[in-house]
Parts: structure tokens; sequence; C-alpha cells
């Protein structure tokens, strides 16, 4: 982390602040911000390899702490209720109000920063779900019809791009597959299933084609000798970005949400014609996945690919193809590329909000 980049803080509710990274403001004030919300178990600095090469590509980047990962405001009990409910209202409640709450500290950000509006795909703010993260981001844009009125005219002068890199067919509604080993997430004590995750999320799946579309040709469980991402960290460096405690709690209610839900989200997103039309038309929506992440994520991309074409069988009778989707099926890195290939990543990331 260079020294100059510090945690900040802004406030997006009475209750609710956010902590984040920022990169800083681009000289000539003609510059992208990216967005970043992090996934399970880690926390926003694992995305602090980016910062020192945002400037050169006319990027700004911000590195987003979730709700529960400190100093960002801890979850209470009311807010976890929804879930708790075990209800479709409840659990579909609890992801409105995180969507709300994101979309208003892009907006807040904007703002204060003054960063310049969106021109197409330049300036602007592409919003960017890694992992776990994706949940929220896809959230955001499925309850657009929630956001107070200033917010959301606001949202639309900025927010041009979503990517989801390396999503979860779960979050996508979709059931795994029968190839895929559950063992991990049975593991009751909290300790073991964190190192356990660890262990999966950080290696390298020897994939034989990604870009196939072919499920016999992705590695879901058994991942290759190379060395893990993040190795060389001491424990002391690996606490600063992980959050064992967060991964059990709330991150692991989250995963408890009912697919149907998920399904929901998902189809509000981008299957919801009427929705599409009259919330922010022009907002496209990308989706990346890495050559060696686990195969069950690439997987998910390419039955969502499907499910474009003929959206009706997974989303409903009333699912059709509303937004500008497309796909990026990079052949290199792992599910962590931005920590072990920073340029590469960054230059990923500027190609999939480009298609």
């Amino acid at each position: 982390m260079p020294t100059s980049t510090k945690l900040e803080s802004l406030r997006v509710s009475d209750n609710v602040s956010y902590y984040y990274f920022d990169s800083g403001n681009v000289p000539g004030n003609k510059y992208t911000t990216l967005v970043f919300v992090h996934g399970m178990g880690f926390n926003g600095g694992v995305f602090r390899k980016l910062f020192p090469l945002a400037a050169a590509h006319r990027l700004r980047i911000v590195s987003l702490y979730r709700r529960d990962y400190k100093p960002t405001t801890s979850f209470r009990d009311a807010d976890l209720a929804g879930i708790v409910s075990g209800t479709v209202e409840g659990e579909e409640g609890f992801l409105r109000s995180q969507a709300v709450d994101i979309a208003t500290f892009l907006v807040m950000f904007a703002r204060e920063q003054h960063i310049p509006p969106a021109e197409g795909t330049s300036g602007g703010i592409a919003l960017m779900g890694w992992s776990l993260g994706s949940l929220l981001t896809h959230a955001v844009l499925a309850y657009l019809d929630a956001l107070p009125s200033n917010i959301l005219s606001d949202l639309g002068k900025y927010l041009h791009t979503m990517v989801s890199h390396d999503v979860s067919g779960g979050f996508l509604g979709m059931p795994k597959p029968l190839d895929y080993n559950l063992d991990l997430w049975f593991e009751p004590d909290v300790e073991k299933r964190f190192n356990l995750f660890y262990e999966w999320v950080t290696a390298f799946y020897p994939n034989t084609d990604v870009t196939s579309g072919n499920i016999d040709d992705l590695e879901f469980n058994n991942f290759s000798d190379k060395t893990h991402s993040m190795h060389d960290l001491s424990s002391e460096e690996l606490a600063e970005l992980t959050s064992a405690k967060t991964f059990g709690a709330s991150d692991t209610l989250l995963l408890r949400i009912r697919l149907d839900v998920f399904k929901a989200t998902t189809r509000r997103a981008i299957f919801n014609t009427a929705l599409a039309e009259k919330f922010l038309p022009n907002l496209r929506v990308r989706y990346m996945s890495g050559g060696a992440s686990p195969g069950v994520l690439v997987w998910a991309l390419h039955e969502l690919k499907k499910c474009l074409a003929d959206p009706k069988p997974m989303y409903g009778p009333d699912a059709e193809r509303a937004r500008d989707v497309k796909f990026k099926f990079q052949t290199e890195g792992n599910h962590f590329i931005f920590w072990d290939e920073p340029e590469v990543a960054l230059e990923h990331y500027i190609a999939t909000i480009n298609l």
C-alpha cells in the first residue's frame, strides 16, 4: 500500500459509515473511477496492488469495506433480522437495504470528490463486484427503484457499467452442479472452515478450456500444485486483509439466503424489461472470470450466457433480456489475479468495461 493511501470514511445515513481506500484524484481531471466491492472473508485491502497503477491508466480506484468489515459499520441485530427471519420478504429487504446504501455511497462519493461524469465508458463510475461482492452490486442494479429520486438522478450521471468478477452461480439463483464438492461448507468449526476456504479460493485450477462452455473442460475441485496466491504473506499481514469472524457470521448468513431470492435479484437486474427501460436504461453489465479460477465460477458465467438467449426456463415466464450484457472469459490468472498480476488484472478490467 502506498504510504499516502489511508482509509477514508463516508457516512451514507445516520447509522452507517463506509470506510474505503482511494487511489486519489488523477491529474487533468479526466478519468474513470472503479469502485470495488470485495468478496467473502477478505476485506477491501486485497485490491491494494492496483492503486499504484491506476493513474497511468487514467483510473481512480476505490476499494470499499463492506458492512461488518471493520472499521465500516457492523451489522446490528435489526439489520440482519430479515435474513434470520427466513422469509422471502425479509431476505429481499436485506438485499434492498444494502443496495440503497452502496448506491448512496457512489453518489455521495461522486459529489464530494467532484469526479468527472460519465461520457460513454469514460469518466463516471464502473462498479466492480468481486466474488460475493457481486451479489451486492447485482442488488444495486436490481433495486434501482428503491432509491430516493435525488440519489437515482445523480447515479444516472455517473454509473455506466457494472462488472461482476468471478460471481458464484448460487448468487445468480443457479443450483450448484453435481460435479462440485460442497464438503468445506459443512465444516462446523469456523476457523477450520475459513482455512479450508482460504486454501480453496486462492488456488489455481487446471481448467482445460474456459471458453468452450463445456463443463468437462473445467476443474471444480482439484487444484494444481502451483503455489497459491498470497502465500508470501505473514500471519500478521494476512490478518490485516481477512476476517474469519465475519466469514463465519454475516457472510455465512448471506449464503443461506434462498436460491429463489437470488434468482429474483438477477431477474430484476438483467431480465426485467420494465425496470431496465425506466431505471438507468443505458447501464452496461459485464461478467468476467479467470482462466485458473475455480471451475464452478467459470461454469456459472457460461450458464448465465445461455440464459441470455432464453431466460424463461431459469428466470420465469416474464423474463426477457433487458440490458446490454457481455462476457469476458480470460485465459489468465486465478481468483486473485489482481494480487498476483495487478497490471494484467487492470488490463482485463479495462477490456471488460469496454466490451
